[in-house]
C-alpha cells in the first residue's frame, strides 16, 4: 500500500545527504528525497565504483562523494568535498552488515569489532564531520537507520541471536540519544533520530522480508518530515511504532 507524506513543509532548495546510496534503503530514500525536491548528494564506498548499482545511483541526477565508514580520512574528505558553505538539512546515515553468525557460540571479536566500526562509528564520524553543515540549517535531522533488532526490551528481542549485529545496533542507538543530548544543551536545532526500516529485501538480508522497500522509504520520510526538535532521540519504524530501547 502507497503512503502519502505528511509532511506540508516546502523541501525546495533543502539539502539530503544518504550514505551508502548505490542500492537498497540508501539508495530508495534518496530518490524520495529528489522527488520532493532536495537537493541529493549520495556517498559510496570507493571500490563500488565498477559496481553496476553505481549506475543506478547515477541515475538519480544526486552528487556522489566517495566515502568509506572504516577509513576515516575518507569522510573528513567527504565532508571537505561537500564544502564547508554548504547547509545540510537532512543526513542519513545508512550502514548495514550482514546479520550472520546466528549464535553467540560460533561469533568472533573481529566479527564485533567490524561491525561496530561500520554500524556504530561510522556513523558517529559522518555525523561529526557534517556537524558544521547541519549548524547551518533552520532544522536539521541526523537520520541514523537502525533497527527492531537493537532493542533490548523484550517487546523486540526475545529470542536472542545474532549478537554481531544487535549489539552494534544498539551502540547507535545509545550514541544516537547522547548526541541529542548534547546538541540540545547546545541549544542547536538538531535533533537525531533513529529509525527502523522493517523487514525489507534487500542484499544485507539476502532478500528476504515482508515490506516493500518503497513502502519502507516512503514511511521512513514521512517520519523524517513529521519530526520536531522535541521529538531527538526517537526510536520508531518506518509505519510510526515506536519501539522501547
Amino acid at each position: 500500500m502507497a503512503h502519502r507524506f505528511q509532511s506540508a513543509q516546502n523541501t525546495a532548495g533543502r539539502t539530503g545527504k544518504s550514505q551508502g546510496a548505490n542500492r537498497g534503503l540508501g539508495l530508495g530514500l534518496l530518490k524520495v528525497f529528489k522527488e520532493q525536491g532536495y537537493n541529493v548528494f549520495g556517498t559510496i564506498r570507493p571500490q563500488t565504483r565498477p559496481d553496476a548499482s553505481f549506475k543506478d545511483l547515477g541515475e538519480t541526477g544526486a552528487t556522489i562523494i566517495d566515502l568509506d565508514y572504516l577509513v576515516e580520512d575518507t569522510i573528513a574528505a567527504a565532508a571537505k568535498t561537500f564544502g564547508e558553505d554548504r547547509t545540510l538539512d537532512i543526513l542519513v546515515n545508512c550502514g548495514g552488515i550482514g546479520m550472520d553468525p546466528k549464535s553467540w557460540l560460533d561469533t568472533s571479536a573481529e566479527q564485533m569489532i567490524y561491525k561496530y566500526r561500520v554500524m556504530t562509528v561510522g556513523p558517529f564520524l559522518a555525523s561529526k564531520y557534517f556537524h558544521p553543515n547541519l549548524k547551518k540549517s533552520k532544522f536539521a535531522r541526523i537520520v541514523n537507520i537502525t533497527s527492531e533488532w537493537a532493542s533490548i526490551a523484550g517487546e523486540a528481542n526475545d529470542g536472542g541471536t545474532y549478537v554481531s549485529y544487535r549489539v552494534p545496533k544498539t551502540a547507535l542507538n545509545s550514541m544516537s540519544v547522547v548526541v541529542g543530548i548534547e546538541l540540545k544543551a547546545a541549544k542547536e536545532n538538531i535533533a537525531v533520530l533513529c529509525i527502523d526500516p522493517g523487514d525489507v529485501p534487500t542484499k544485507l538480508s539476502h532478500w528476504q522480508g515482508d515490506i516493500k522497500l518503497e513502502d519502507s522509504v516512503r514511511g521512513m520520510y514521512n517520519q523524517i518530515e513529521k519530526a520536531t526538535i522535541e521529538d531527538s532521540g526517537l526510536f520508531v519504524n518506518w509505519a510510526g511504532h515506536r519501539w522501547p530501547y
